[in-house]
């Protein structure tokens, strides 16, 4: 548990030092008391001013005590003594926290000198049979889950000498997450989907039970050995809202104003369940991402106010805020129906609705009644300035159907497919802002479906088909000609290769016949410049050669140099957008996918440019790198839900099936370049 916590929360700062005294470094606010001798003692604890917004308390229990009088003094004020020795097994070494449902400490079982984490409740809670009736139900409950995303419930005891309840639960030697962000800063993208989708796991095995939590925030998940790989939940709440007063809820309410979700505040029947954690957890990630908790109202009436549309979630990263918007939904049941829901689209985004794709902030929200779609934007901006939309596409149009549900596809796994995975000790390195960011090899992913390079094979039986080609066009024709999968030839219409043909294969192929064809058809027999790709990355220009030849006119890219050494600078340039929004992307070598979108900065011409820094970690020789820019002119939701090295044959196959339902307009192109290794 951790000492340096958020207002009125309840955690307390793990140490290996549990000596009566904190360690010098120990942030905890509270210090011990003096020495105890054999007797339960109980001091009074200072108590500082509670601020309105942060007070946890819940006001407006009446005191009270069990039937057993307590020493002098208010109840509510009690600390309990290093010494002291709880319910004839648990030895308090020290107090961790204070909040309104009671203190906790760190003991130790005096029979297997194992640390735990004591939470004593107050005397005024446990004077409510109902809520000491609800404390017994969850200590039950979450003693039995077995999930370590959730803090193991060990026992709950009426301490005789006491007179109190305690909550008997494991100690977690570690931060806070807000601990962590404080002193490290706001969480990366990648540790954020990899906590939300740990949290969600364990949290629906809560749900599934009966039991919510209503109090999700950055100083209620610990974290073993400071690693967010390893959050804990813990601290779920006791009680439902029934009623809220000024800077706090009345009656019941374990939560605070910046976490909470529009039910506990009173509004859609007030009915608190599943769907308050999915809006509290949601506004958690927002604030660690961020380093600060979004504006949510710092009144009753403030706090109302800020939930009547979907929270502004301006600056947060393409990969997450879909989802984020979709979880703060205001109407309980415009949300993710379950969490195990929000773990699927953690490790899938494709299952998030086509709504959520782009910012809803600001708009009526879909529980309003009225779908939010937004206009699709252009693809320009002022020269000189960095096109800096968090997604590749833009706004999202009218869609039919963007509410169904998507089926349903393989399970949460221990590691999501967007976390990088070092590959054979290769993994891929971006120079570029925010400094290095390293991509991993592939992970297996399942089979994918089959991208068909001859045009007249586009789904037939297989789903949707695309536009025919023009065979009258050079790029139909090239296209039609039937090379084999995992070939591609392409006319090269700008740079000091124009006017040549651009090939690429995994393989030693004979051009001649197709050479021919071509002189024969178009009276002119070029010059035919032949690259050799690798295996992983036959989807790609599979992908671009079935989108060849048909009726959307392709972008134009060129790149500055065929050849680049290790370290060095890609860079290139993007033309003929025409309106359409651009989604720029790198196969590596092992077939991994690299959105390079935020990394296109928009020229006074309406065309784009682009520029990053390459390297590979143990490279020895040559690798080819294929650089793919897609113009569309619909929104492709499967396109960010492309994780930074996820497998390209996984994502591009989802790709071109959004192209085809959607009717087929988009077009590619697609450049090569040599990364060799830096000369020593």
């Amino acid at each position: 548990m951790t000492g340096k916590r958020d207002k009125g929360d309840e955690k307390g700062s793990p140490t290996r030092n549990s000596s009566s005294s904190p360690p010098a470094d120990d942030r905890t606010r509270l210090s011990d008391p003096p020495p105890a001798d054999d007797r339960t003692r109980l001091s009074d604890l200072p108590r500082p001013a509670p601020s309105p917004l942060d007070r946890d308390d819940g006001g407006s229990i009446p005191d009270g005590s069990l039937g057993i009088p307590p020493p002098g003094g208010s109840p509510a004020n009690r600390v309990v003594e290093t010494g002291v020795l709880i319910n004839n097994n648990y030895r308090i070494q020290r107090m961790l926290s204070a909040g309104g449902m009671g203190e906790v400490y760190k003991a130790e079982n005096v029979f297997t000198g194992d640390p735990v984490a004591v939470k004593i409740v107050l005397p005024s809670l446990a004077s409510d049979d109902g809520i000491v009736q609800l404390f017994k139900r969850e200590a039950r409950i979450l003693g039995q889950l077995n999930d370590s995303a959730i803090v193991r419930y060990h026992n709950f005891v009426l301490d005789q000498g006491l007179g109190r309840y305690c909550l008997i639960m494991e100690y977690i030697n570690g931060n806070t997450l807000w601990d962590q962000v404080d002193s490290f800063g706001p969480v990366r993208p990648d540790s954020a989907l990899h906590l939300m989708g740990r949290l969600a796991h364990g949290l629906g095995k809560a749900h599934t039970r009966g039991v919510t939590h209503r109090d999700l925030s950055p100083d209620n998940v610990m974290l073993r050995a400071n690693r967010i790989e390893d959050a804990v939940l813990i601290d779920f709440g006791i009680a439902r809202a029934v009623d809220f007063g000024e800077g706090t809820l009345a009656g019941r309410f374990a939560g605070k104003f910046k976490y909470v979700s529009p039910e506990q505040l009173g509004h859609y029947g007030g009915e608190i369940g599943p769907a308050a954690d999915i809006y509290g957890m949601a506004l958690m990630v927002a604030a660690v991402l961020r380093g600060k908790a979004l504006d949510m109202g710092g009144s009753a009436v403030e706090a109302v106010e800020a939930r009547r549309g979907i929270p502004d979630l301006t600056g947060l990263p393409h990969e997450i805020f879909p989802l984020l918007q979709y979880m703060l939904e205001p109407d309980p049941k415009a949300r993710p129906a379950s969490m195990r829901d929000v773990a699927d689209m953690v490790e899938d985004p494709t299952r998030i609705p086509l709504r959520y794709r782009m910012p809803l902030w600001g708009q009526e929200s879909a529980a309003s009644g009225r779908l939010v779609t937004g206009s699709l934007g252009q693809a320009t901006s002022t020269h000189g300035v960095e096109h800096t939309s968090d997604s590749p596409f833009g706004p999202v149009p009218a869609m039919p159907d963007p509410t169904a549900e998507p089926s349903r596809r393989t399970p949460l796994k221990a590691m999501p497919r967007w976390m990088p995975i070092a590959a054979a000790g290769v993994a891929l390195l971006l120079l570029g802002l925010g400094g290095w960011a390293v991509f991993g090899g592939k992970q297996a992913p399942p089979s994918p479906p089959v991208i068909t390079a001859s045009g007249q094979g586009d789904g037939a039986g297989d789903g949707p088909m695309l536009p025919p080609r023009d065979l009258t066009t050079r790029e139909g024709f090239l296209a039609e000609f039937d090379l084999g999968a995992c070939a591609q030839v392409q006319r090269t219409v700008s740079g000091m290769d124009a006017g040549k043909l651009a090939a690429l294969a995994d393989r030693e192929i004979d051009y001649g016949p197709l050479l021919d064809a071509y002189g024969s058809r178009f009276s002119a027999r070029p010059e035919l410049i032949a690259s050799r790709v690798t295996p992983e990355q036959c989807t790609a220009v599979d992908f671009v050669r079935r989108l060849q030849g048909r009726a959307e006119r392709p972008p134009v890219m060129s790149l500055d140099a065929a050849s680049l050494s290790e370290g060095g600078t890609v860079a290139g340039r993007v033309r003929d957008a025409q309106g359409r929004t651009i989604w720029l992307f790198l196969v590596a070598a092992d077939g991994g996918l690299h959105d390079l979108s935020s990394r296109l900065t928009a020229q006074a011409d309406g065309s784009f440019t682009f520029s990053f820094g390459l390297a590979l970690q143990g490279l020895g020789e040559p690798s080819p790198q294929l650089i793919v820019a897609l113009a569309s002119r619909n929104p492709l939701i499967a396109a960010t839900g492309a994780s930074t090295g996820a497998a390209s044959e996984r994502i591009l196959p989802q790709v071109m099936d959004e192209i085809a339902k959607t009717g087929g307009f988009a077009a590619a192109d697609i450049g090569f370049f040599e990364l060799t290794p830096s000369v020593q």
